[in-house]
């Protein structure tokens, strides 16, 4: 993600007028001169209720990939599982109302924090060297967690960058996939020609910030103060919009101030590592039942971008569309995407899979005693989860 929101680049919320492009760094700056009264709107919202205060949610960790990773674990883990995945700049908290309308639902449901950001482990990387960040390794850390936790198969929800890394979990993974599903940014097939940056800014100009956040002097930006760095992207991304208020900004704003922006820079400087990777699979479908929901009012992944990238390769993929909320659906139009979130899910499992969402007692019994080899009723995956 980045240009905000909160700056209008376009004359109307349909794509026909010509952007006006900025460097980050302007709108940054311009974000900061009115951080006053961007803090003076978000104070009058509504706090956040009980329900959804980071402290409520089961904090666990786990090591994947050799890193410590940081997730949110809720519901029964014997039911289907739910991997929610999220974007830049966003932690697992950018799922909070989803997290709880799944376990609604009858999921188990997992929120990860993204390699690089919150409180997961941020490998400091030189220059493009930036292997920890490539996409396959990180779709790897994922599967390496449901490996832990006795996990065969679960659906992967992504946002923005989120979305990028479970497309890849999907293509490299298939047979550890239900289902994917990706809030607003489309799967972009492999070529054989790289596609970095540069071609993406030449591509579509309001991509033209990819490049300046390849560079290492971003870092530098601010003299390299965290806290002003976080302040500034943070209100512009979620300053005086719905669906974040004051503490949850400020959240945000602490968390990256600790951990500072370097591990999710990284995403964008990996592009080289992802192309090698992606080689063998040009050409080859896309096999896991997908669905794309495209935010209409989503001013950095447009819709007029999102459908013109094309999807001949797939061979299950739905498409929707929500009419409101902006590059941030998920916290801006809550009840619509829990709808569509609905709505998807509980086609695929019960007409596309034919399986439970949940397991009945007699079920579990007969597959603890199938996994143990005899008459003891304590699975193994509740006894790695206790440990």
């Amino acid at each position: 993600m980045s240009q905000s929101d909160n700056i209008n680049t376009t004359a109307t919320a349909a794509d026909a007028a010509a952007p006006v492009v900025f460097s980050i760094r302007q709108y940054m700056e311009m974000t900061l001169a009115n951080v006053v009264y961007l803090d003076m709107a978000d104070a009058v919202k509504p706090t956040t209720a009980p329900e959804y205060q980071p402290s409520s949610f089961n904090h666990k960790y786990a090591t994947l990939g050799g890193y410590k990773y940081h997730y949110v674990e809720e519901g029964d883990p014997n039911n289907q599982t739910v991997v929610l995945v999220h974007g830049f700049p966003d932690l697992w908290y950018g799922w909070r109302y989803q997290i709880r309308h799944l376990v609604d639902m009858g999921f188990h449901v997992i929120a990860v924090d993204n390699l690089g950001s919150g409180e997961t482990d941020q490998p400091k990387c030189v220059g493009l060297e930036v292997a920890p960040y490539a996409s396959k390794n990180l779709a790897k850390n994922l599967v390496e967690l449901l490996d832990q936790l006795n996990i065969d198969k679960a659906v992967f929800i992504g946002h923005d960058w989120g979305a990028f890394v479970v497309w890849k979990v999907g293509m490299y993974f298939p047979e550890r996939c239900h289902g994917i599903i990706s809030v607003g940014n489309p799967h972009r097939q492999p070529t054989v020609k790289p596609t970095g940056p540069k071609e993406l800014a030449a591509e579509n100009p309001l991509f033209s910030y990819m490049p300046e956040f390849e560079q290492p002097e971003i870092e530098t930006w601010f003299n390299g103060n965290t806290n002003t760095f976080a302040t500034a992207y943070f209100n512009m991304v979620y300053g005086g919009r719905p669906g974040t208020n004051a503490e949850e900004k400020r959240f945000y704003i602490d968390s990256y101030s600790r951990a500072s922006f370097h591990g999710a820079l990284n995403y964008y400087r990996a592009w080289q590592f992802n192309h090698k990777d992606e080689l063998p699979y040009v050409g080859k479908p896309y096999t896991v039942p997908s669905l794309l929901i495209i935010a209409e009012e989503d001013q950095v992944l447009t819709p007029a971008y999102v459908r013109g990238v094309p999807h001949d390769l797939f061979v299950d993929l739905e498409q929707s569309s929500i009419a409101v909320g902006g590059h941030n659906v998920q916290t801006e139009a809550v009840d619509e995407v829990n709808q569509e979130l609905t709505r998807y899910l509980t086609k695929l499992f019960d007409e596309k899979l034919k399986i439970p969402r949940t397991k009945t007692k007699v079920q579990q019994v007969q597959e603890n005693k199938a996994a143990v080899g005899g008459d003891h009723e304590t699975s193994a995956q509740t006894v790695a989860r206790e440990e």
